[in-house]
């Protein structure tokens, strides 16, 4: 890393003032094994509510932060990509305001480095966290977006240096773009709960990417999940049937219209975050299963979090 920036002490003072955020950017890139990610500063990307801000305000006046002067402002292309567009108009920055996201949309110069809080132009936290992983980071654990999330975020006209690096996240992120096949979720939901984690976490070897009461998630390979469910898990009730296999499919609204035309039983709205869409089904033998691919527009969204129902 560029020294520059200093990765391990900009995270210990998050850490210590409790600031819940996802590492995006070069430095997130760097953790996935990226090349040519060479951080001169840190990206984050802070939850929104107004108590985390709060504490990210409060870490920032602990680092002696100061916020550039910009001359210029994002705009959004067709395509939804981001683009810095410099108009010479003189913008100072705002007084933190933790009711206001916007206020904190700024690259800090600390006493530790370059620190850049993106509330919303990598992706919005509740997204990236959904998918994010601890990976170490200087010498300790952080959640890191996930690369295909990374990729998002990057802003537009991509840069010659960033080639490498772009070409290294879509190998890692989207190991099954475009095939439309495969598995992307295994759920389990079980009345030995602590056994089958232990089973996954130290036998097998599976990273935890969420552990909560009753709730573990791991990582199979780049793109697939595997979740771990209490038999107390209301929200999953319907894992009656043994392990519940995520087939990739390329729409799920299409496919989901299909099964239905063929009289199969559907057991869940579809659902969908800003990276993925999945619904529930029971298959001809009585096996639940369920589909999963991109979140395509035709997709209907529930507005329940992933966390609590897949």
């Amino acid at each position: 890393m560029s020294p520059g920036v200093d990765l391990a002490g900009l995270l210990d003072v998050l850490d210590r003032h409790r600031v819940a955020f996802v590492i995006a950017g070069s430095v997130a890139a760097a953790a996935h094994g990226a090349p040519g990610s060479q951080a001169g500063d840190l990206d984050i990307v802070p939850s929104l509510e107004a108590a985390n801000l709060q504490r990210l305000i409060d870490a920032l006046e602990e680092l002696e932060a100061v916020g550039d002067t910009v001359t210029g402002a994002w705009e959004v292309d067709e395509h939804g990509e981001h683009r810095w567009v410099e108009d010479g108009v003189q913008r100072p920055p705002p007084a933190p305001d933790p009711r206001e996201p916007t206020s904190l949309d700024r690259s800090f110069r600390t006493r530790l480095g370059r620190l850049d809080v993106v509330p919303a132009v990598a992706g919005r936290h509740d997204e990236l966290r959904a998918r994010a992983t601890r990976l170490q980071v200087a010498g300790r654990e952080a959640w890191v977006a996930h690369p295909a999330d990374i990729l998002r975020g990057m802003t537009g006209p991509r840069r010659e240096k960033d080639r490498p690096r772009v070409a290294h996240l879509r190998r890692i992120g989207s190991p099954s773009a475009g095939t439309g096949s495969g598995i992307g979720f295994i759920g389990f939901r079980t009345d030995r709960f602590d056994e089958m984690v232990e089973l996954f976490r130290d036998r097998i070897g599976l990273a935890v990417i969420r552990q909560s009461p009753g709730v573990a998630w791991f990582g199979l390979g780049n793109d697939a999940e595997l979740h771990v469910y209490a038999d107390t898990d209301s929200d999953h009730a319907f894992f009656t049937t043994g392990p519940v296999v995520g087939l990739r499919v390329e729409d799920v609204a299409a496919t989901r219209s299909a099964l239905e035309a063929d009289g199969l039983e559907m057991l869940t709205d579809i659902e969908r975050t800003a990276s993925a869409a999945w619904c529930h089904f029971r298959a001809p033998d009585g096996t639940v299963l369920e589909i999963i691919g991109p979140p395509g527009s035709g997709d209907r969204y529930t507005g329940r979090p992933r966390a609590h129902t897949r």
